[in-house]
Parts: structure tokens; sequence; C-alpha cells
């Protein structure tokens, strides 16, 4: 049975040593059931990486754990496997549930969990999204082992009784840092306090404030730290440059000077493609647009656009059928599209260009 490939391809290019053990360690020496072990090898998963060697095995012992390590280094693959190790298939209960802080990260962990669990039998795995139908997320819980959800939508589910918690032992907090900060702290106190109290929790993100860390600790048991490059978040290999632009006090004037900005830097450099961010929706639309224009294959994410469109977007830059793809926020944390290898913020004066 072949599944698509959720993994780096380590020999396909030099490897950074965030990313590639200097030992010669398998995921066989990590104890692994056969069923977890062959979807790794389909997932196209050949090596642990150094996060992944030093968290699976603690979190196998059901330790609570805060988790950070740098964007790109296989974390999800961390709680993937724990989780998948965790489950008892003969129940239909729903025993882990994965948030995230948005609804692209939620359906790509769904993505890994299920290409990795590919050899367990009828496991089932759903995403539980805002911007969906509510009757669609009913038929799904009738068989629900993992639940991936954003934490709007898992409260609504828990409130209204659609969603049982009672046979949950696992949480995970992906993206935790964002997870906790107040736009989203009543929702995760309130489904924290709807499960059971003999619970596993993983809590995971490239960056931990310290203050952010402490407060961790009150959703846990003697938790334990795991936490490579604390002092340096940037991954290794990545070429940073910038182009300051002039200007202009009118709005429209200001986006045509950095649209200009732009067009030249991409049409100046090789690449496969692009992440283009903007801290404005109508900005990102409108910069869309003029790249259309002039010939460049892009779309567009933002909150304001249907969910519909919004994964189209995603699976247009994942499967190559666009060069572009212009975003704000929503893409900046935990997106993995192999074929990236250039990004471009315009923020205020100043275009930032990021190379692999």
């Amino acid at each position: 049975m072949e599944t698509p490939s959720v993994a780096h391809k380590i020999n396909s290019q030099k490897r950074t040593n965030d990313v590639l053990l200097s030992e010669n360690v398998d995921f066989a020496g990590l104890l692994l059931s056969d069923p977890v072990q062959k979807g790794l090898i389909s997932a196209g998963f050949e090596r642990p990486s150094p996060i992944q060697l030093k968290a699976i095995p603690l979190g196998r012992c059901g330790l609570d754990l805060i988790v950070q390590a740098k964007s790109g280094t296989g974390k999800t693959c961390v709680f993937s496997v724990v989780a998948l190790e965790s489950l008892q298939l003969k129940s239909s209960a729903l025993q882990v549930l994965v948030l995230a802080p948005t609804r692209e990260i939620a359906v790509q962990i769904q993505d890994v969990i299920k290409n990795i669990g590919v050899y367990l039998p009828r496991l089932a795995c759903h995403t539980f999204i805002g911007g969906l139908p509510v009757k669609d997320d009913i038929q799904k819980l009738k068989r629900c082992h993992i639940a991936i959800g954003s934490p709007g939508r898992v409260k609504q589910l828990i409130e209204s009784g659609l969603m049982s918690t009672d046979s949950i032992r696992l949480l995970v907090l992906d993206e935790a840092d964002k997870l906790l900060e107040e736009s989203f702290q009543d929702q995760i106190n309130w489904i924290y306090s709807t499960l059971p109290e003999n619970k596993q929790i993983l809590a995971l993100s490239a960056t931990y404030p310290e203050y952010l860390a402490n407060h961790l600790t009150a959703y846990m048991r003697n938790p334990t730290f795991i936490r490579l490059n604390i002092s340096d978040p940037a991954l290794l290999g990545i070429k940073q440059y910038y182009t300051q632009v002039p200007h202009h006090p009118l709005p429209n004037k200001d986006l045509e000077t950095k649209t200009k900005a732009v067009v030249e830097i991409l049409s100046s450099i090789t690449f496969k493609q692009c992440l283009i961010f903007s801290n404005y929706q109508t900005r990102a639309q409108n910069l869309c647009s003029e790249l259309q224009a002039q010939g460049w294959p892009t779309t567009c994410i933002a909150g304001s656009l249907d969910q519909k469109e919004r994964l189209e977007a995603m699976n247009q830059l994942k499967t190559y059928q666009c060069r572009v793809l212009i975003s704000t926020d929503l893409t900046s944390r935990g997106i993995d599209a192999d074929n990236v290898d250039c990004c471009l913020y315009c923020r205020h004066l100043v275009v930032l260009m990021l190379i692999k």
C-alpha cells in the first residue's frame, strides 16, 4: 500500500544538523509497533530528526511534555506517533484530541496522522473546523479515534453534546504559544475543563517565551521540557535579504511601489514556489490580482475567504498548481510545502526575502 510522502526526503539535498542526526539511528531503534514503523516508512520518514529521537520515547512513556524545536524539524511526527501508539482500536470512542490555531494546520495534521497510521486497521481520524457544515461533523463522530480541530468548533461540538470527551487520554496543543494567546485562552480553558483528569498532555511549538512555559505547567503534571535550539529559532541553511522601498502617503501608490519591488525580486531569482505574506487581507488580494495580470500563476488565502476556497488555495500550493501563494498570517505557522523555497514578507517599508 503506497501513501503520499509527508516527510522530507533526506537524501534529495544536503540537510542541516537541526533536522538530521549525525548518529546512524532509525525508527526501529525507538521500539515502535510494526504498523507504525511501516506507516513511517511509507510516508517517507527514513530516520528520526533530533527532536523526534528525544521526544517520541518520552511521549510513549506517558509523560506530559513541553516540546520546543524549530519549524520544519518534525514536531508533527512526534505527537502523531505518540497518539497512534496509544490507541485502542477495538473501541470507536474518541481517545485523542489535537487542537491547532488555524484550520489549515488542522487539515495538514490529519494528513500526517492518516499517512503514518495507514497500516492501523480501521483507524478513524477526522478534522473538525469552522466554515464547514456541523452535520458532517456529526457523521464523523460516530466513529472517531483522533479528533483534530480548531478550538472554536471543538468547543461548539462538546458544548452541544455532539463530541464526548469521556474517553480522551491524550490532549495535544500544536503551536501552543498561539493557542494560549488571549484570543484562544477562554476556549482552551473551557475545553480543558471538560476532559478527564487522568490524561497526558503534549504542548509543542517553535517558540516559548518563559512566561508561557510557566503558564503551560498549570495544565500539566510535572511536565518534562524538551527544548532544542532555544537561543536560535531560525533554521540553518536559510539566507535572508531585505529591500527598502520608498514611502508614499497614498496607500494605493504605496502598494504599487511594493508590488513593483516584489515583481523585480521574483523576476531576478530562481525559485520553485514562493510564499508572500501581507499584513492586510485587501492588500493580499490586490497583490494577487496584480501578479496574475502580469502572468504569474498566483493564488491568495485569507480569513475573509470561504473555507472551501481556503482549502483549495492550500491544495494548489501543495500540488504545484501555483507558483506564488499570497497569504495573511494564516499560513505563517506550521504549513509544510516541499516546493516552497522562497518567502517574501511585505511589512511596512521593507520586503524581506528568505531563501532555502
